[in-house]
């Protein structure tokens, strides 16, 4: 049986149970932190121990206190925070949220109520110092831990709320509120879009998005009447903030145009990319579109394999879209990633942000490069697919491999183990294991009742080279 909230016993006085309850719990926090602070030396363990108490009397009383009752006295315990070591419970929070991570990739029920938590006492805090321009580090760093947060959380619950109060905070704060922290703020805008493209909420994305190019021209137009030189990182910074978010915007308009109502008569579609790689440059409305918006291959090249990934579907769920026009625009897309990649006789070090490569540069990094291949295999575009694998399989491992999903295996394997930081993809590799488990378990079938055929199942296979 749960707690029974502060309203069931009446008014919110002092001898309501609960509220007693709650503010005996405060007294003891607060007389605890004020120990530890006036300590000679710094104690790790004793705020460690501070942290994960005020988490307890979070989720203790949240569910039974009145909401306005319950933030204002919250934030009453961030401006006591304020007055003694405030960063050191920042860095509780982190050391809190790594504890979580490390207990598996996937966090349980309980663990994503325990990182909401340290993401609404995160919040608090940056609510505390948010009138003290001086603390503006504060306020960037706790923007720093929202967002490694929410990515941990970002295919499981909605941490755009999260992410959209750290973007309100670095538009606001005026000492952040300069070309120095705009690559970050332009991530933050990137990462709210991804959570709405994330639950299929495209609209609000693009309309996030739009919204973000509206605040870094303002920006600009502020730092301009300042009189600011402008140099030559300031640029680029704009600039790659710029082609960031119309990447964003790009990811849903360049389909929507295309969508005709139900009823009308329908253009002749393009059945497959030959048909459309006999064509000049730009060939197709969305190649159009990509030299009018972008500028140089690598900006293009974003956009395009932006505008193809759905993080909806897995790994290795192959299938064109069902709509006819969006079938059109993805080939569309397609065949200009195909003509970009096939300029160049390499591929250029792995990037990092976004597979970002400076604007105005003819190069793609090797994680877009590799991506777009996926792609061509999940859109089931097998010829490409085929080509640009052994390609790139050449480029990255001097091994050869007899099938296009082995070939899928070792990009991601030679991706992961050349770069410390990063690990094979799960969800790419447990699909990898029930697609040869699915093949597989036919013959084992077999071989228990003793009725399995080795002529018939070493017989030739129609289209061996090609993914089934």
């Amino acid at each position: 049986m749960e707690p029974l909230p502060a309203s069931f016993y009446g008014n919110m006085h002092k001898r309501n149970p609960v509220i007693s309850a709650f503010d005996g719990d405060i007294k003891n926090f607060m007389s605890f932190m004020k120990r530890i602070s006036t300590l000679p030396t710094y104690d790790h363990n004793s705020y460690a121990r501070g942290a994960k108490t005020l988490f307890e009397i979070w989720n203790k009383y949240k569910p039974r206190l009145p909401t306005n009752y319950y933030e204002e006295h919250m934030l009453q315990m961030a401006d006591f925070l304020f007055g003694i070591k405030f960063r050191a419970l920042q860095g509780c929070c982190l050391c809190a949220f790594q504890l979580e991570r490390e207990r598996g990739s996937q966090p349980t029920q309980k663990g994503v109520q325990r990182l909401l938590s340290i993401l609404g006492f995160v919040r608090i805090m940056m609510q505390a110092v948010f009138p003290h321009e001086h603390l503006c580090w504060l306020l960037y760093n706790g923007s720093l831990y929202i967002y490694n947060i929410c990515r941990y959380l970002m295919s499981m619950s909605r941490a755009e709320e999260f992410l959209l109060w750290a973007c309100i905070c670095l538009e606001t704060s005026i000492p952040l509120m300069t070309a120095r922290f705009l690559e970050w703020r332009a991530t933050l805008y990137c990462a709210v879009c991804q959570c709405y493209y994330d639950r299929q909420a495209n609209v609000q994305a693009e309309v996030f998005a739009r919204r973000a190019l509206g605040k870094v021209s303002e920006l600009g137009k502020l730092e301009e009447m300042s009189g600011l030189p402008a140099t030559t990182e300031t640029q680029r910074a704009y600039k790659v903030a710029t082609i960031k978010l119309a990447t964003m915007v790009f990811k849903r308009s360049v389909y929507e145009p295309r969508r005709e109502p139900k009823g009308l008569f329908r253009h002749k579609q393009k059945s497959n990319l030959k048909e459309i790689q006999s064509m000049p440059w730009p060939r197709t409305p969305t190649e159009q579109v990509l030299m009018e918006l972008f500028e140089g291959n690598a900006a293009q090249f974003l956009a395009i394999v932006e505008a193809l990934w759905d993080t909806s579907r897995r790994p290795l769920q192959t299938g064109m879209p069902e709509e006819p026009e969006i079938q059109e625009v993805s080939l569309e897309l397609m065949s200009a990633g195909i003509s970009i990649l096939s300029g160049y006789d390499d591929v250029v070090e792995r990037t990092i942000l976004l597979c970002f490569v400076p604007p105005g540069e003819n190069k793609v990094s090797l994680d877009a490069a590799v991506k777009f291949v996926k792609l061509l295999f999940r859109y089931e575009q097998w010829d490409m697919f085929c080509i640009l694998s052994d390609t790139l399989q050449h480029t990255l491992l001097p091994v050869s491999h007899n099938t296009p999903l082995l070939g899928l295996v070792s990009y991601n394997y030679v991706v992961s183990v050349s770069y410390t930081d990063v690990q094979p993809d799960g969800d790419l590799v447990m699909d990898i294991v029930l697609y040869l488990w699915s093949k597989c378990k036919i013959i084992f079938q077999r071989a228990q009742v003793r009725h399995w055929d080795p002529i018939h199942f070493l017989g030739k296979m129609e289209n061996l080279d090609k993914v089934q």
